[in-house]
């Protein structure tokens, strides 16, 4: 009987034994993808990133659904559903709306100031990107900036390759600098783009033609801070919120590039945000950032907005009466002298900007 039990024992160790090693390497080695290191814990796009942490406004720009990227077929790097393919924006398809648009980076020296503020005030922003500053070893810094716009929501589109004056542009022209700098940044960016904005402003028919024919948005603007030849920060800051308070809104262009933008732009969102508690306080609709989706049109039709990005704008909206509450109080005027000295002629008023 003794020895029976003893048989039964081993019997039962060794069938142990054998059963462990396959649970164990059936935990010890997780799934993986093409692409993925087998001894990574998680998939590289699941995987916890600083960033994703840190509060955004990621969820406001919904992205196009993923397409087949082709180099060599520039439709499917223009396919982007929700932006491309729009009328032009002027800036003036509506009001009590603005969007903020920056042009010619990414500038590693400048452009992260500009990110940071935006995050600070929840402000949606579009960047314009010159793909020669994201090519070859020197756009190593500018495309992890490229990146950063990306993983936080904003929408990028593209400003040519190189800024040159398209006014007078032959297709061979519009080749080298539309085509070409869609190629690099719908690569590098791994989705599709769907808007251009010509350098200066300056476009002629044959460009309109071709942005038409690879489906995408031309984007202008309506309020023009001049940033870019400014010299004196305070002007140009007072110069951009009372451009944007007299139009009621807008497509406001900058430069990431400059350094005075860089300098006050967090100013200009503080003065916006100001703005906007002393209208609600006088019981008045505020001016809300909003993206550039808000002025996309069709015909005279406005484009439905994605659900992230109504969504996105009601937040901020629900959310501005408790900022205002926390900021502090207004200064109060000076009060006038008095005994001032009459004057025969009107002062004459500065320039706010240079």
């Amino acid at each position: 009987m003794q020895r029976w039990l003893g048989w039964l024992v081993i019997a039962m160790l060794a069938s142990t034994a054998r059963a462990e090693p396959g649970a164990s390497a059936q935990t010890a080695t997780p799934a993986t993808r093409p692409g993925s290191h087998p001894t990574d814990p998680l998939p590289p796009e699941v995987a916890p990133t600083a960033e994703a942490k840190h509060k955004t406004v990621a969820t406001a720009t919904p992205r196009p659904e993923p397409a087949a990227l082709d180099p060599k077929n520039l439709q499917t790097l223009t396919a982007d559903p929700v932006v491309g393919k729009a009328d032009r924006i002027d800036g003036d398809e509506t009001k009590r709306f603005v969007a903020f648009t920056f042009d010619d980076g990414p500038n590693p020296e400048t452009t992260p100031q500009v990110i940071d503020a935006l995050e600070k005030y929840d402000i949606p922003a579009t960047f314009f990107i010159v793909t020669q500053r994201i090519a070859g070893k020197h756009g190593e810094k500018s495309r992890e900036i490229l990146h950063r716009e990306l993983d936080a929501g904003f929408l990028v589109g593209s400003h040519s390759v190189s800024h040159a004056n398209l006014k007078h542009a032959t297709a061979d022209k519009l080749s080298k600098e539309v085509d070409a700098s869609i190629k690099a940044l719908a690569i590098e960016a791994n989705r599709p783009i769907g808007m251009f904005r010509p350098p200066y402003g300056a476009f002629n028919a044959t460009g309109r033609v071709r942005l038409k024919k690879l489906g995408l948005t031309e984007v202008l603007w309506s309020v023009d801070t001049l940033d870019w030849k400014a010299h004196n920060p305070d002007r140009l800051r007072k110069k951009v919120i009372s451009m944007i308070k007299q139009d009621g809104g807008g497509v406001v262009l900058m430069h990431d590039v400059k350094p005075i933008t860089a300098q006050i732009i967090a100013e200009v969102f503080d003065d916006l945000e100001a703005e906007n508690c002393a209208r609600l306080a006088g019981n008045r609709e505020p001016i809300l950032p909003v993206s550039l989706h808000y002025f996309l049109k069709d015909g005279k039709a406005p484009r439905v907005l994605p659900d992230a990005v109504k969504q996105r704008t009601e937040a901020y909206k629900a959310a501005l009466p408790e900022r205002c509450a926390k900021r502090p109080a207004p200064a109060a005027p000076e009060p006038a002298p008095k005994h001032a000295a009459k004057s025969h002629s009107a002062p004459r008023e500065l320039p706010l900007a240079d």
